[in-house]
């Protein structure tokens, strides 16, 4: 029996047992490889499948609350007005949490709805009590208006910089 390491690695070649064993471990060890490649790049594809969609979602978000808002500010106030505003406030807080989440930046700057909200919220015509209703060219419901089409061009945007980058 050989005593040496290389005696029995020269023995084994001999016999031909090393070049089953390579037979065996090669396919086996490029499939492994193989499989692991193409595992990570579906894991890829499926997280940015899934952030789209939850972007989809919020830009949906952003036109209901815009939308919400011009029939809110274009109604006199009363009790529809005040159903409007009820279901405003809590999606500008799902679409800020949304955004959070979503965490999109565009020039390392975070895009928020910091914007939007100030404009459907803070225009000095919202939850204001006795309130004549808006002509639809009013500034104040431009602004909405340019404020939700900034930030869903800004997510957009912020979206493909991230995720959709030339290679």
């Amino acid at each position: 029996m050989p005593g040496t390491n290389s005696e029995i690695i020269m023995e084994l070649i001999k016999s031909g047992i090393i070049m089953e064993l390579i037979k065996i471990i090669l396919p086996s060890s490029l499939i492994i490889i193989g499989w692991i490649v193409v595992s990570r790049g579906n894991d890829k594809r499926e997280t940015r499948k899934e952030i789209r969609q939850f972007l989809d979602r919020s830009l949906e978000s952003v036109d209901s609350i815009r939308e919400k808002a011009i029939e809110c500010l274009t109604l006199p106030d009363g009790a529809e007005c005040k159903k409007l505003e009820l279901a405003i406030e809590p999606e500008l807080m799902r679409l800020d949490h949304a955004l959070n989440l979503l965490d999109l930046k565009i020039s390392e700057n975070k895009i928020s709805a910091l914007g939007f909200r100030t404009a459907v919220t803070n225009n000095g015509c919202y939850r204001v009590t006795g309130r004549q209703e808006l002509n639809l060219d009013h500034r104040v419901l431009q602004d909405i208006n340019i404020q939700a089409a900034e930030l869903a061009g800004n997510l957009e945007a912020a979206y493909r910089g991230t995720y959709q980058k030339d290679k």
